[in-house]
């Protein structure tokens, strides 16, 4: 064989190595992502970003930068091969993108070397990020199609992360109002009574008197005012640390750490006070008012039993007219006006 058809052979070889160890690049992406919460987006971009290091280190003269977006053009970095000069930002008018001269020569003249350049981005999942790549000459396509392959993983696994994060967000607050979900406040409630002698603890549970005939009269709009009004208005008046939760359509509840019965009690006098500044109707002057239920929390009860004094207390202040405050005891159990619970 001539010494042409030996470098041939030889050129052929490093070609198929160079296609394998682009191909184990893919395949271990999306199987090191496979293993990767779905929920932590932080090592989801990490596992990409030394992904598309391996595949420059792998490549002779590939280079790769991160382009941020900015209010007038573009933040340069990080990097990944050999730049001699530190890429700096780039201004470009406001309508321009990534894949335009200006940017190209930045990251030529910081590569030391006229390169080819092709912009990766993935507008739906992260519309401000850009990931440049670019070889001397001419960009091998293989090469970019790898990097894109890789990249598609990535952004699959973040855009999932970013779907289990506002499912997350949407268990644990409230829509409307933007409190805490019941699911929040039962959580709370079951790591404080697991600690041994949690100290004084009691809990309000609040609804809205005649919220049904808010919603006849105003529509679900005039309601969903209210509701978020009621909200605004807990937030002023309960302390920091303490948990606010909108456990149902009207009804809301706090949980107040070292607080007894007593002072739990003037602590609901004080929210329905706070519920007699509302309006309803600014016209008509109509204010709101609500019935609220106080449980003292004994150090060894449980959820359920938690929640089921508190809603039996507050079935007893709303059969005592509107804006009144009761709170849990033994007798009330044999009140059947206001024994059933909901919980």
């Amino acid at each position: 064989m001539g010494a042409s058809g030996m470098d041939r052979e030889e050129n052929s070889e490093t070609g198929e190595d160079a296609c394998l160890r682009r191909a184990r690049l893919v395949e271990r992406i999306g199987s090191e992502l496979l293993r990767t919460p779905a929920t932590d987006a932080s090592r989801i971009r990490l596992a990409g970003w030394e992904t598309i290091r391996d595949l420059v280190e792998a490549t002779p003269g590939l280079r790769a930068v991160r382009l941020a977006k900015t209010s007038d053009g573009f933040g340069l970095g990080p990097w990944l091969g050999e730049f001699p000069q530190s890429p700096t930002s780039v201004t470009t008018p406001p309508d321009e993108g990534s894949d335009v001269p200006a940017v190209h020569d930045v990251l030529s003249f910081a590569a030391g070397e006229p390169c080819d350049w092709a912009m990766i981005t993935y507008e739906s999942v992260t519309p401000e990020v850009t990931m440049a790549l670019g070889a001397p000459g001419r960009l091998d396509p293989e090469v970019l199609v790898t990097a894109r392959s890789i990249l598609n993983h990535v952004m699959l696994a973040y855009r999932n992360s970013l779907v289990h994060e506002e499912l997350r967000e949407s268990v644990r607050t409230d829509a409307l109002t933007r409190l805490a979900t019941r699911w929040v406040f039962t959580e709370v409630l079951a790591g404080i009574l697991e600690v041994p002698s949690p100290g004084n603890l009691s809990m309000l549970l609040i609804d809205i008197d005649g919220f049904i005939a808010v919603n006849e009269a105003y529509g679900h709009s005039g309601g969903d005012n209210l509701l978020v009004s009621v909200a605004e208005m807990l937030r002023r008046v309960v302390p920091a640390n303490d948990v606010i939760a909108r456990m149902g359509a009207d009804e809301f509840a706090v949980l107040l750490p070292g607080v007894n019965q007593s002072s739990a009690e003037k602590f609901g006098r004080q929210i329905i006070s706070a519920f007699s500044t509302l309006l309803v109707d600014t016209a008509s002057l109509q204010s709101v008012s609500a019935g609220v239920g106080v449980v003292e929390i004994a150090p060894d009860a449980d959820v359920q039993t938690v929640l089921v004094r508190a809603d039996v207390a507050l079935n007893a202040a709303k059969a005592r007219g509107k804006g009144q405050v009761e709170s849990w005891r033994p007798a009330l159990q044999h009140e059947p006006s206001v024994a059933r619970s909901r919980f």
